[in-house]
């Protein structure tokens, strides 16, 4: 049913989904630090009230990403297990 090319490269992009999902779930804090622009990092040392909200809000956005990254582990192993048993079911005839 799968070539073997064909098979590589879904295993390969599916791998590096994982990757993806396992870097979202293990380090969010990077990924929601560098969408923060420096304009809110210094209103924040200024103003006591946002730089409350602003801790609120990338907690918040830590605890999506870290969902995200399970959610797209848990795609992604499905993936790679659904596209190896097709590869296997194309061997056999």
């Amino acid at each position: 049913m799968l070539s073997l090319p064909v098979f590589i490269l879904l295993m390969v992009l599916s791998a590096g989904g994982l990757l993806l999902g396992a870097f979202y779930y293990l380090r969010p804090e990077k990924i929601v630090y560098r969408r923060i622009k420096e304009q809110h990092w210094e209103t924040a040392r200024q103003d006591d009230e946002f730089r409350r909200w602003l801790e609120l809000e990338i907690a918040s956005q830590i605890n999506r990403a870290r969902r995200i990254g399970m959610m797209l582990i848990v795609l992604e192993a499905i993936w790679m297990v659904l596209i190896f048993f097709a590869w296997q079911r194309g061997l056999g005839t």
